[in-house]
């Protein structure tokens, strides 16, 4: 065997070797940063529940919206069923219906036309102004300001 043939027959099992080993390193490095991401995959983070949070309460707030405008819309119905059902009894019969006095979305009338000014429950004697009174704090202009000094 010449020396030549010997270098070449080293030269191309080196190669050989070599690819063996990189593919061999390339595998383990590609199960060890998969395992890598599936840990940290698993991991919550305060931000990721923080956010899961906020979408559970949206929905919530969603589901209570809904369900409250569907009851207005089913009180409002009944409203008019009754005001149709007393309509009709009139008509047809001796029978005497109240008719449904308060609607879903009218504000009561008596509600905001009672207003009434606040009342003063501060403990006071029979001719002493109350707290609530216009005068009440303001002291006579004669005082003086400062207290009088005696030496």
């Amino acid at each position: 065997m010449n020396l030549e043939e010997f270098n070449i027959i080293i030269f191309i099992t080196g190669i050989i070797i070599g690819c063996v080993a990189t593919l061999a390193l390339k595998s383990y490095n590609a199960k060890n940063n998969s395992k890598k991401v599936n840990t940290s995959s698993n991991i919550i983070t305060m931000k990721s529940l923080q956010q899961e949070l906020d979408n559970k309460q949206v929905i919530i707030d969603n589901f209570f919206t809904d369900s409250n405008e569907h009851l207005a819309s089913a009180e409002k119905r009944l409203a008019d069923l009754r005001n149709a059902l007393a309509d009709n009894a009139s008509q047809l019969s001796n029978v005497k219906i109240e008719r449904s006095g308060v609607a879903a979305n009218t504000p009561d009338t008596e509600e905001s036309s009672s207003f009434e000014p606040p009342r003063d429950y501060a403990l006071k004697k029979d001719k002493e102004p109350g707290m609530l009174s216009e005068t009440f704090g303001f002291n006579d202009k004669n005082m003086d300001i400062e207290p009088k000094r005696t030496i």
